[in-house]
């Protein structure tokens, strides 16, 4: 009798409680459902329909940080059909939580960077978004994408030396909502700390099976993945642009750590949507992903990232993505 009492209690509790886990469900629905209301959200519509114009607070935000004031670009019917492709080649969690999540989607000319996820609002009790795209990407396939992003790491002066990426042929703007998708999935779902949550910004303890042991908090890498040389790259804050004649360190740098690209390396939540973005496209899209540091013609150093044993044992935490 005494060995069952614990197990008795134990259904009562939760029998008391079920009313009360019920009451919070039901609030959170209501608030869910108001913001949507409230922003004209429905997430029935497809995504690719959401085109809408880029918020005014956007459009601020540029102007006030001195980058310049970019333009309003209307989508032509072909980079519509682009980005309902883009849209198409998402995993199942980003599509579900999209659907309830993203606002609007709109793309300026003469934007200075390559995309921007913002909260339409801080104070709500239900976070939605909106994505920005720097029109150009329209015209980029994957391959110049990120060759020229990654060349902005290096300062190349008169060398010979150069940076490639093959990452296929595939439209860039695939690899771009892959990864600013991911951000929204990791705000409403808390996979890594500094994120957006609902009522705020999370500074919890690193705990999701992604983020524990690699990351200490939102920009700290853990003591056993630390690479100073990674800390000098421009994506990090104080970095610049390194002599191009290093990038064979640094990518060997790279590959003693757990990350997917040197972007990753900058931040816990860039480290989780670069590794989504290439984990999607090499092992669900069966796309290249191969760095290359070329003298000339002469190719004198190759990185594979994802090949990486490191790398490797992180593809555990990419299920839940697909489930």
């Amino acid at each position: 009798m005494t060995n069952r009492r614990p197990t008795t209690l134990l259904v009562i509790l939760v029998t008391l409680a079920a009313p009360f886990v019920g009451a919070i469900c039901a609030g959170q629905d209501v608030a869910r459902d108001a913001v949507l209301r409230a922003h004209r959200i429905d997430p029935a519509s497809p995504l690719a329909s959401r085109v809408g114009e880029t918020p005014e607070s956007v459009m601020k935000m540029f102007t006030e940080a001195g980058m310049g004031s970019p333009t309003a670009h209307p989508l032509s019917a072909d980079e519509r059909a682009i980005l309902a492709r883009a849209f198409d080649a998402l995993p199942p969690l980003h599509k579900r939580v999209l659907a309830q999540r993203l606002r609007t989607v709109s793309a300026l000319d003469g934007m200075p960077n390559n995309a921007l996820t913002s909260a339409v609002t801080t104070d709500e009790p239900y976070r939605v978004f909106d994505i920005t795209l720097r029109a150009g990407l329209f015209r980029e396939n994957m391959s110049q994408f990120l060759t020229k992003k990654e060349r902005t790491l290096f300062d190349g002066g008169s060398s010979t030396m150069s940076v490639s990426i093959d990452g296929g042929s595939l439209d860039a703007l695939i690899f771009i909502l892959l990864h600013e998708s991911t951000h929204i999935v990791d705000g409403s779902m808390h996979m890594t700390p500094g994120t957006w949550v609902d009522g705020g910004t999370s500074e919890a303890p690193v705990t999701s099976a992604f983020a524990a042991g690699v990351w200490t908090d939102r920009v700290s890498v853990a003591p056993v993945h630390a690479q100073p040389l990674l800390d000098r790259i421009v994506f990090r804050k104080g970095g610049a642009p390194l002599p191009v004649a290093q990038a064979p360190d640094l990518y060997a740098a790279l590959s003693r750590t757990p990350f997917a690209s040197l972007y990753g390396s900058s931040s816990a939540p860039d480290d989780l949507a670069e590794f989504v973005a290439w984990y999607h496209l090499t092992q669900k899209l069966a796309q290249p992903y191969r760095i290359t540091v070329r003298d000339g013609d002469r190719a004198v150093y190759a990185y594979e990232p994802m090949m990486s044993p490191l790398v490797q044992k992180r593809f555990a935490a990419m299920q839940v993505f697909y489930e």
